[in-house]
């Protein structure tokens, strides 16, 4: 006998949707156009889709309005059904005004998303987009049951650091307008009718209480501009970083091979928690600490899965691709020019490093000078290689155990020659058993530092629960230009580990560290935890 079974309401199967808007043809003179927001827009979609989303509705640039957006996310709400998602994605420029109305828990401004053909002189209301419309939008179309991502790969306002030196070229800030006092005009009300159930929401309201189905991250904080970039692979386009980043989470694997890296713990599921520590970890080095995006989850949802499906085992990994070296000065691009771990480039534009031998300066492509007094072949080497190692290790990073802190002055901050520095190392959650830290710093010529345990009274490394690490107390010496102070955090004293730190200490050679960090994470099952702190230093 066979037997059919047909599946009820109550027994459908859950379906990922989304909508995918993206903007990088401006046609304004006061907004410049962009590169990265395509390539973002079709690496996206195949992400999306590649978790099994049929569902996907695509806008770019003309196809961008007020109207358009808000139909679209309107369609898709009358579409789902509780226990679907919804993946609301925007990638193009972000600016802020004058909000209409002050004194509420967003402050004084709006964020908003200036439109193809926004002219802040005009005032149409299809040319732009106020995060307060975004909210007004998901609480009147979206049922509750209905859990919705939205991603802004976009600045909100910021202020830089340090500045982007322009020997190195490349990096693009989404921000536009810049300092100009813009003020916006009306902007209408919801075309649609709500798809709420009678009861199932509450009157929208100025102070905007968060909705409990909306888990929102954002590229940048409200005071950080976002950056593209060309990113660490050869011949690649321009790319948000957090796009990138979140792509990478999704398709590639953890350091023991498998899921998906950013699944940090390894129990096959993606939680909300999980990717926003991810994301913000990647999105700070990939910026060069100026960046740090945000996420914001709804109480107590912290370890809500994802849609995110782990994928099929991936082929085996191509060799990295060789950096990209651009040197001015003919005599001495004749020096590095060889069978080297570089590719000597005919320009600037798009290097991943920049070697102005006059100034004995080497520049990354994030527009930061990294060394100092790089005068010949063995420092320009010794600066690739270490750069070469955190890329390697990058992949692997996870701060859901705990993270380095670099202080007093703001994450990203240049200290000067004999500033002050303090290091911490902050436990994110209290362990089940016991941990053991390992700290040492990769010092701006490459070159291998070990910071603790190295005293009889560091008792191993171990920490108490929820104790974090002393602080160490040091101050800025040469070599001047980027150190990177590395926390690996373990379940058992790495013995064998420390010992290679002590054999390596004081010599360029930090690539010897990283087949046994990846064996180490890969062996613990997600209960280590690796960090990177990034200190520039010098004039």
């Amino acid at each position: 006998m066979i037997v059919t079974i047909l599946a009820g309401p109550g027994y459908a199967q859950a379906e990922t949707r989304a909508l995918l808007v993206g903007a990088w043809q401006f046609r304004s003179k006061l907004i410049m156009d962009l590169a990265g927001p395509e390539n973002d827009l079709a690496a996206m979609e195949t992400v999306i889709r590649g978790q099994g989303a049929t569902d996907v509705t695509v806008l770019r640039n003309d196809g961008v309005s007020r109207t358009t957006v808000e139909t679209a996310l309107h369609a898709l709400g009358l579409r789902s059904r509780p226990g679907d998602w919804i993946f609301l994605y925007y990638t193009g420029h972000g600016a802020l005004a004058e909000a209409a109305v002050k004194g509420t828990r967003d402050g004084d401004t709006d964020q908003f998303l200036p439109l193809p053909g926004f002219d802040p002189d005009v005032k149409d209301a299809e040319r732009f987009i106020v995060d307060k419309d975004f909210y007004t939008w998901l609480s009147l179309y979206v049922p509750r049951g209905v859990q919705v991502l939205m991603m802004a790969d976009t600045c909100h306002s910021g202020t830089l650091h340090r500045s982007v030196d322009p020997r190195a070229m490349g990096l693009t800030p989404r921000l536009t307008l810049g300092a100009r006092n813009v003020e916006l005009g009306s902007r209408p009300a919801p075309r649609f009718a709500s798809v709420l159930a009678p009861g199932e929401g509450a009157p929208v309201s100025v102070t905007r209480d968060d909705l409990p189905n909306l888990f929102y991250i954002s590229a940048a904080r409200d005071d950080q501009i976002a950056w593209e970039n060309a990113l660490p692979v050869e011949g690649a386009p321009a790319r948000g970083f957090l796009t990138w980043s979140f792509e990478q989470g999704l398709t590639t694997p953890r350091a023991d091979g498998r899921g998906m890296a950013a699944d940090q713990n390894g129990d096959g599921t993606l939680a909300i928690g999980e990717l926003g520590s991810y994301l913000n970890v990647q999105v700070r080095m990939l910026s060069g600490q100026r960046q740090e995006s945000s996420t914001i989850i709804p109480p107590g949802r912290d370890m809500q899965g994802l849609f995110a499906t782990v994928p099929p085992p991936p082929a085996p990994p191509a060799p990295p691709p060789l950096p990209g070296l651009y040197v001015a000065d003919a005599k001495a691009r004749a020096g590095v020019t060889g069978d080297y771990p570089w590719r000597i480039l005919t320009d600037g534009q798009g290097a991943d490093f920049v070697w102005d031998a006059r100034a004995q300066a080497m520049l990354r492509r994030t527009g930061d000078i990294v060394a100092q007094n790089v005068k010949g072949l063995p420092q320009v080497r010794g600066v690739i290689d270490k750069w070469a190692t955190l890329e390697a290790l990058r992949p692997f990073l996870s701060e859901s155990a705990a993270r380095v802190m670099v202080g007093p002055l703001d994450n990203g901050a240049r200290y000067p020659a004999g500033a002050p520095v303090t290091l911490a190392l902050a436990q994110a959650e209290v362990a089940s058993g016991p941990r053991y830290a390992t700290v040492f710093n990769i010092a701006a010529d490459g070159t291998v530092q070990r910071l603790y345990p190295v005293a009889d009274q560091d008792k191993d490394g171990q920490l108490a629960p929820g104790q974090s690490l002393p602080v160490l107390e040091s101050q800025v010496i040469p070599p001047y230009g980027a150190d990177h102070v590395v926390a690996l955090v373990t379940p058992h004293p790495p013995h064998d580990f420390r010992l290679l730190l002590r054999t390596v200490e004081n010599q360029r050679a930090s690539a010897r560290l990283v087949a046994p960090i990846r064996d180490l994470l890969a062996k613990d099952g997600g209960q280590s935890s690796l960090s990177i702190g990034e200190l520039y230093t010098g004039s």
